[in-house]
């Protein structure tokens, strides 16, 4: 978990982090009584929670609108307080909002900086004013019928996504599936594109000269027999249901010495019963940062 204090808001100004889809940048003024202020923050809030999640930072002006942190603009907690925020989260946003966090970080005995952590929702919130909004090109703006009606179905399948842990001094990857979704995963299939130098194992489909295709699941085998041979009796494969907020082990690979080199590539494709089919990658060296 992120550690929210005053080295990263600094760091945050120093290097010149641009707002993007996650994180959004509210100078002091932002936060006011009045309506029109109070409906604005019930609008970004709830932009973040209808689109990919982030955090909204009151307390840092941006350099002349172009989306960078100029300078710190500390809030006076006397006037607009942690409980006050939350409230007017809680309050303007339908239906309440409640996976969000707020982050007050002093900057003098008078004076903070919040960072308001939203978690992306499997619902769709209303901002104050009737409509729904996304987060789009450093704004929070109205969302179509059909944009509404594709975040209402989160709630109708599993959202799938993929953990890895490494094992054994770096000599083996543990990929789990870990479902975020409110139902349960019935069916799991991951088809994985991996370098042949980052594995080596024979009885895997090659896809190319290069890749190995490794295609896995959430099924077991109950062991049904121990025999003094060594060939245990086990009965069919059965699918394992993954909760919500669960993870399944998917594989355990044996790794080689070049696994980390620069250019090895993971790449997967994950099918889970009715969802959309999700794709991604990522540079094998990249998962120990």
């Amino acid at each position: 978990m992120k550690e929210y204090n005053l080295e990263y808001l600094n760091s945050l100004i120093e290097n010149k982090v641009e707002e993007n889809l996650n994180l959004e940048y509210k100078a002091s003024g932002a936060l006011g009584k009045q309506n029109n202020k109070t409906t604005e923050i019930s609008k970004d809030v709830s932009s973040l929670a209808n689109s990919d999640g982030g955090i909204i930072i009151y307390g840092i002006a941006e350099d002349n609108n172009n989306h960078l942190p100029k300078e710190i603009s500390p809030v006076d907690r006397n006037q607009y307080s942690n409980e006050w925020l939350e409230q007017i989260i809680q309050s303007k946003i339908r239906p309440r909002l409640n996976d969000f966090k707020i982050h007050p970080i002093d900057i003098d005995t008078e004076n903070v900086v919040y960072v308001v952590q939203i978690n992306k929702s499997n619902t769709a919130h209303q901002a104050d004013d009737k409509r729904y909004y996304k987060r789009f090109n450093f704004q929070s703006t109205a969302m179509y019928d059909y944009e509404v009606r594709d975040i209402l179905n989160r709630n109708k399948n599993p959202i799938i996504s993929l953990d890895f842990k490494f094992e054994n001094q770096l000599k083996e990857i543990v990929i789990y599936a870990i479902n975020s979704g409110a139902v349960y995963a019935k069916y799991v299939n991951v088809k994985f594109i991996i370098s042949k130098s980052i594995c080596d194992f024979e009885y895997y489909d090659s896809h190319d000269h290069k890749t190995f295709q490794i295609n896995t699941d959430n099924t077991i085998r109950d062991l049904l027999a121990t025999q003094f041979s060594g060939s245990d009796k086990y009965g069919p494969s059965r699918y394992v249901p993954i909760l919500p907020r669960q993870r399944f082990e998917l594989i355990k690979i044996k790794l080689t010495d070049f696994a980390f080199d620069h250019d090895n590539i993971l790449e997967w494709e994950i099918f889970c019963d009715n969802s959309q089919p999700i794709a991604g990658k990522v540079r094998f060296a990249d998962l120990l940062k």
